[in-house]
């Protein structure tokens, strides 16, 4: 998947995500969303769609020629993420709006929805991998008693 693709999807997926939890927040609080969305949070976005495309590229990409374990790559990949969210906040904190809270909590509910799936992905790899890794052993086995008799 290219950068572009993936910052693409994160992006799309902040600003659906506000729009559902702002029509989501509407009734429990009872106070009006207007289903906008402020352009400093569509900058705010795609500051942060770039940055984890970058980093996710830079990390797991295709190129990456890499000897490091995908778990500390994926560790580091976390605390990225949470220094992006973390400098979103401090940065963004002087243009005040009133959804702002709204907007953070989605962004961070997207962030972690990133770490969760590659979490679940690695697992499932892991998982998938050993067990390959078993009937390939035992194939080889099977092969060279067969070759000896």
């Amino acid at each position: 998947m290219s950068a572009k693709t993936l910052a693409a999807m994160v992006f799309s997926g902040l600003m659906v995500l506000y729009l559902i939890g702002g029509a989501l927040v509407t009734p429990v609080f009872g106070v009006s969303f207007n289903y906008t969305v402020p352009f400093i949070f569509v900058i705010e976005g795609l500051v942060v769609s770039v940055l984890i495309s970058v980093v996710w590229t830079w990390l797991f990409g295709d190129q990456t020629h890499t000897t490091t374990r995908y778990f500390p790559r994926l560790v580091i990949f976390c605390l990225a993420m949470a220094v992006m969210l973390t400098l979103s906040v401090l940065v963004f904190f002087g243009w005040h709006t009133d959804w702002a809270k709204l907007w953070w909590i989605v962004m961070a509910c997207v962030m972690a929805g990133i770490v969760v799936v590659s979490v679940i992905a690695e697992a499932y790899f892991r998982r998938t991998g050993r067990r390959y890794t078993q009937i390939l052993q035992a194939r080889k086995v099977t092969q060279s008693d067969q070759g000896s008799v």
